[in-house]
């Protein structure tokens, strides 16, 4: 090269302004002219190539920070200032400020710049780009590391997100200033980079830089070592995943999520055995002879019959969703997928749908064992009266005290009853009808091979349905007839099944529909009841300490049942069922575990005559749906529903006991141990030893319900260790 042309390369050079690496200030331009110089001695094409300089030039314009004369404090606030707009981009400040002075005709002579600055404190200054971004990401990861709990409500999660786009920003630059720094280094002190990663900082933040052609060529360059090129590819590609992952890991860990949060657990006791909560048979012999008869008002008790008025109320209902006019149109009647139930203490969901067992509709009910449901809304309210005396503060948030929006649940060894019912319309032509009596067959409760006939009846839209039945000879149809009763009214007869020929059966059941005295033939239903105890797990939500309803969701061997955990065709789930997590299934031994069998004396008590109407409770309930040409359709979801409620009533006078464990209030009255209680550490109930040796023993375990940060689920562990690898990039 001319030495003259080289002179006025350097005399350039000098009035580029500096820009600073890692370790000492390097302007950008300085570095391009020295791959400019160092291509006179190279015949490389396509290449930067670093090229160490000439004693003498690089005197010219790198010098330590002592030369020169000494500069003022104000002058020293200038340069601080000149390298914080930098390394924040902001240089078009001091041009525009530059740009005013020279308007003004000052400053037209600029000073010779320096490119290298041996300062140490001007490279912090330089590092300042990273410090928001790493200072927020490292806020981030420990904020989720030790969770953190806000309460039940929080900022407008828009805001969340706004700040996460904010500091996605900012680590992009950030990892933009490394790739420059990176490659500055490799132009000025090492062997030169290829011209296609020159400005690869740009394209940091688009992963398709990845697989671009600027990358790739400049990877299978020839003028650079495999190791600088694998340094290059790491550097480039660590950087733009990092781009590219780091926006929603900020948003992942700064948006606080809203789940449930541990809040303590105690075992509970119940004054009654396992086979006096949950029977496999159940006789007349612990009714009070009392619950003959029912009141028209709805009364709570321990008679089998108790809260029937409930299931009125959800027929009446079931009128009214749909306006008469959609009814008579459609045929079609509407119904609420539950109605509630109350206990001692408890408000409880009983479950009533339609239930299909390969290809055969019937109806499926279930509702939770009072008992159990009475002592978890017990457990609650007690929990909920602790929050009061909890002195302990952890430093993680809210204080409990303060968000009494809780989830009380009992996961385990917990049972309720399911039941199902099919029925099937005859006819009993006259008191000389001698046709054998056929109850319905129920898929997966009975064994098929005993099945010995079929019976044939007319569907919804009026075609024959063949169903297959299983002929009891211990009822004949003339015994049906002499069932009491008004002729005018829906009468009700229950048959004991045997087990022999009915396994799986819980027992029959005979509807005779209403009919003249002078018409010799009687329309009845057969029907067939299977019931047996599931287990489910309880829950109940308590808000600002009121006790919400206590549902369950079906579960086998202490695990919520799956989908796909029986094969097609064994069992269908009411859709509405699916949503509550309520699932219709029998399959017998595998669900419900444990079947039941009643007798027919305490059947009797699930239709007891009302004082006030003079007639039956199951005939009051089946006037309800006089409008329904099928009467065998609402038939058998009065029969499940009342045999449902009956079975859940067993053992209604148990109730929670042990005494609470508690310490001295400063009047001397017993204060419950709140924080005990919320640590889990132990059982906050004490009842005697030898009492409850045979007493039932369940878990409550108690959750708080609110916004929080954590590191329970596998997102936020990822978007950690992004976050942590970005960190690690960046220092």
């Amino acid at each position: 090269m001319d030495p003259s042309k080289s002179r006025r390369c350097v005399s350039h050079i000098r009035e580029i302004d500096g820009i600073l690496s890692p370790v000492e200030s390097l302007d950008a331009a300085t570095l391009s002219a020295s791959a400019t110089l160092g291509s006179t001695n190279s015949n490389t094409s396509g290449s930067f190539q670093g090229h160490k300089l000439q004693e003498s030039t690089r005197s010219n314009f790198i010098q330590p920070e002592a030369v020169g004369k000494k500069k003022t404090a104000w002058g020293s606030v200038l340069e601080a200032s000149k390298t914080i707009l930098r390394a924040l981009g902001l240089n078009l400040i001091t041009y525009a400020f530059k740009s005013i002075r020279n308007f003004g005709g000052r400053g037209t002579h600029e000073r010779t710049k320096i490119a290298i600055r041996k300062n140490r404190k001007i490279a912090l200054l330089r590092s300042l780009v990273h410090t928001v971004p790493v200072g927020v990401a490292l806020y981030e990861i420990i904020l989720n590391w030790n969770t953190y709990y806000v309460g039940s409500t929080t900022y407008n999660l828009a805001f969340y997100q706004f700040v996460a786009k904010v500091h996605e920003l900012t680590i992009q630059a950030s990892v933009a200033a490394v790739v420059f720094t990176f490659v500055r280094s490799k132009m000025a002190l090492g062997e030169g980079v290829p011209f296609g990663a020159l400005f690869s900082g740009l394209h940091v933040g688009q992963i398709s830089y990845l697989w671009s052609m600027e990358l790739w060529g400049s990877v299978r360059s020839e003028h650079l070592s495999v190791r600088r090129k694998l340094e290059l590819l790491a550097i480039v590609s660590l950087s733009a995943l990092i781009a590219a992952a780091c926006g929603p890991s900020s948003a992942i860990l700064l948006v606080p999520r809203l789940e449930l949060w541990p809040a303590g657990s105690t075992h509970i006791w119940i004054n009654a055995t396992s086979d006096e909560l949950w029977p496999s048979r159940f006789n007349d012999s612990t009714v009070p002879t009392t619950c003959s008869v029912a009141q028209e008002y709805s009364v709570s008790n321990d008679c089998p019959s108790s809260e029937w008025q409930a299931i009125r109320d959800y027929l009446s209902m079931s009128k009214q969703i749909l306006a008469d006019n959609y009814v008579n149109t459609y045929n079609a009647i509407e119904s609420p997928y539950d109605l509630q139930l109350k206990g001692k203490s408890s408000t409880r969901r009983l479950t009533l749908g339609r239930l299909s067992l390969d290809g055969r509709n019937g109806a499926g009910c279930t509702t939770q064992q009072v008992s159990v449901a009475d002592a978890l809304t017990s457990t609650g309210a007690l929990w909920f009266l602790s929050l009061n005396n909890v002195t302990a503060r952890s430093g993680h948030g809210a204080s409990p005290a303060e968000q009494t929006d809780a989830l009380h649940t009992i996961q385990r060894d917990n049972y309720q009853p399911f039941s199902a019912a099919f029925c099937t319309p005859d006819a009993i032509q006259d008191i000389l009808d001698i046709n054998p009596v056929a109850f319905p067959y129920i898929p997966t409760a009975n064994q098929s091979y005993l099945v010995n006939t079929n019976i044939t009846y007319h569907s919804d839209s009026g075609s024959i349905i063949v169903a297959p039945g299983i002929s009891y000879p211990g009822l004949s149809r003339k015994q049906i007839l002499e069932t009491p009763g008004s002729l005018s009214d829906f009468r009700l007869k229950w048959v004991e099944l045997p087990k022999g020929l009915f396994n799986g059966s819980t027992i029959g059941a005979v509807v005779l529909l209403p009919r003249l005295e002078s018409n010799s033939s009687q329309k009845i239903l057969l029907c067939n009841l299977a019931a047996g105890w599931g287990t489910v797990s309880l829950q109940m939500h308590t808000r600002s300490g009121g006790a919400g309803v206590v549902s369950s969701q079906t579960s086998l061997n202490g695990g919520t049942i799956q989908a796909n955990k029986y094969p097609q065709g064994k069992y269908s789930v009411d859709p509405a069922g699916e949503e509550q997590g309520q699932h219709f299934v029998f399959d017998y031994p595998n669900f419900p575990q444990i079947p039941i069998n009643v007798t027919e004396a305490w059947a009797e008590y699930l239709n007891p005559r009302v004082t006030t109407s003079n007639t039956s409770v199951f005939n009051i309930l089946m006037r309800e749906t006089l409008s329904h040409a099928n009467k065998h359709i609402p038939a058998e979801g009065i029969l499940t529903s009342l045999m449902t409620n009956g079975l859940a009533r067993s053992s209604f006078t148990s109730n929670l006991q042990g005494s609470v464990r508690a310490f001295p209030g400063p009047d001397g009255s017993p204060y419950m141990d709140g924080n005990y209680w919320l640590s889990g550490k132990g059982d906050v109930f004490s009842p005697d030893a030898n009492e409850s040796k045979d007493w039932v023993k369940l878990k409550v375990e108690s959750y708080l319900q609110g916004y929080a940060y954590n590191t329970y689920n596998f997102a936020p562990k990822i978007a950690i260790a992004i976050l942590t690898t970005y960190c690690l990039f960046a220092t």
